[in-house]
């Protein structure tokens, strides 16, 4: 396997550290802002699950309430003239997700004064546990288990676009590495369109060719000079564009790969391993997945609400707070309610519509297969195609160099002229570059189909 080679433009950077295709996505990671950006999506993610949690929150109440009550004076059911009454109540409650159940708190001091000095004092602890609607919790847990999910999603999609986006930037390097070559290429056909003419000239001083040969080389040199000046530019606009990219300094860009390296895919049977392993599919499973959870607590939602409730109560009254709190009675309490909605119609609504979706999602993930096998399918083809061509034109460089030999000893012979002699080099040149040509397309296709594959991003 042949290594590329610099340029006699790159040979000042040298003694820099050149970059590897490794070298230059882990460059990437570290400068662009977009992997920043994948990383801010990923704690949003994290943050909206934590926000899902909220339910879970303990909550505190305070009510406080002054009354005054006037006795009507035809009223006999009362001896007080009126009646002055100040309670504070205090409760918090928390919601256990895990379990569905609720329970709550409470502290309420009620006090009478003027005609009925009296303080009550009452505390109670109330529990309720869901038996049939939201059993163990399963329609309190929906938002943070989807969350769950959509985390396990965003860490697919980001791979996703992670893998498009180092594909479009290592198709750039690519383009680097094929600029260094074509900026050799061009240069080497430069030098010796440079010695062919001095020597023609000197022929043409020692009277061995004719007027015409020196001019037919000096064309030949210039067009060389201009097509070495263009690759230069090439090179150079597309050495500042990568250092912009990679926040470098414009010395350090230089392509240190094989651009003639071959690559062979170890896949026996593509399809069984693009629907085993293909994101696009994994991401279409997470969001069935998202379905069938929402699916389950839409069917708890239409079962009947049947709660057990359990508590107990301490409650005291005296004539003053103290007194009240010392004297205390106990009271507990176990019952169950039900509650059932007639109709159902938006359960049954949500249920219909989520299988709907689900449907739709598997039809969605068929087509999606035949997409992703589609594509790696043909660009495994074309890897094949474009290495055969590498092979070809291996054998046509050979060809095309024999050709030069064989023109440039007919002309020294006084056999043959000096436009065969031009248009042998030239071609050989041709072809050196239709190599590197399809050099390059063959790096960018074994990019994409890796990137197909899943495998450019891992």
């Amino acid at each position: 396997m042949r290594k590329i080679l610099l340029t006699t433009v790159l040979l000042s950077t040298l003694n820099a550290q050149a970059l590897t295709e490794q070298d230059f996505v882990e460059r990437l990671r570290a400068s662009h802002p977009f992997f920043n950006q994948q990383a801010l999506s990923s704690k949003i993610k994290l943050i909206e699950k934590r926000a899902t949690e909220a339910n879970e929150d303990w909550v505190v109440a305070i009510e406080s309430l002054y009354q005054s009550q006037d006795k009507d004076s035809n009223d006999i059911s009362t001896t007080a003239a009126n009646l002055d009454t100040a309670s504070v109540g205090i409760s918090t409650s928390r919601k256990y997700a895990d379990t569905g159940s609720d329970i709550t708190l409470t502290h309420t001091w009620i006090d009478k004064s003027r005609s009925t000095d009296t303080t009550n004092n009452g505390f109670s602890l109330d529990y309720t546990y869901p038996l049939l609607r939201n059993k163990d919790g399963i329609n309190d847990r929906l938002s943070t288990d989807v969350a769950q999910i959509a985390i396990s999603k965003n860490t697919l999609e980001q791979l996703e676009a992670q893998e498009s986006f180092v594909l479009s930037k290592l198709s750039r390097f690519v383009d680097l590495a094929y600029a260094q070559e074509q900026s050799l290429i061009n240069e080497q056909r430069l030098a010796l369109a440079k010695k062919e003419l001095n020597l023609v000239k000197e022929k043409y001083a020692a009277s061995v060719v004719e007027k015409v040969d020196v001019l037919l080389q000096q064309d030949a040199y210039q067009t060389a000079k201009q097509k070495h000046l263009q690759a230069q530019q090439d090179l150079t606009l597309l050495r500042h564009e990568i250092a912009i990219m990679l926040d470098l300094g414009f010395e350090q860009i230089v392509a240190n790969t094989d651009l003639y390296k071959t690559y062979s895919p170890n896949i026996a049977d593509l399809k069984a391993y693009l629907s085993k392993n293909s994101r696009v599919l994994k991401i279409n499973h997470l969001s069935q997945k998202t379905l069938k959870r929402q699916l389950l607590s839409f069917k708890n939602a239409s079962e009947a609400k049947l709660d057990l409730n359990l508590g107990v109560s301490s409650a005291g009254e005296n004539s003053n707070y103290s007194k009240s709190l010392s004297n205390q009675s106990t009271t507990w309490k176990v019952g169950l309610g039900l509650s059932y909605p007639l109709g159902g119609i938006e359960a049954n609504s949500n249920i219909e519509k989520a299988n709907i979706e689900l449907e739709n999602l598997a039809q969605s993930k068929r087509e999606q297969l035949l997409n992703v096998y589609t594509q790696a399918k043909t660009l495994k083809e074309k890897i094949q195609l474009l290495k055969e061509m590498m092979h070809s034109n291996q054998a046509q460089i050979e060809i095309a160099k024999a050709r030069t030999v064989e023109e440039k000893q007919r002309y020294n012979n006084g056999n043959g002229q000096a436009s065969f002699v031009i248009n042998a080099q030239n071609n050989e040149q041709v072809v050196k570059l239709s190599y590197t040509q399809v050099a390059k397309n063959y790096q960018k296709s074994v990019l994409e189909f890796k990137a197909s594959i899943d495998q450019l991003v891992e």
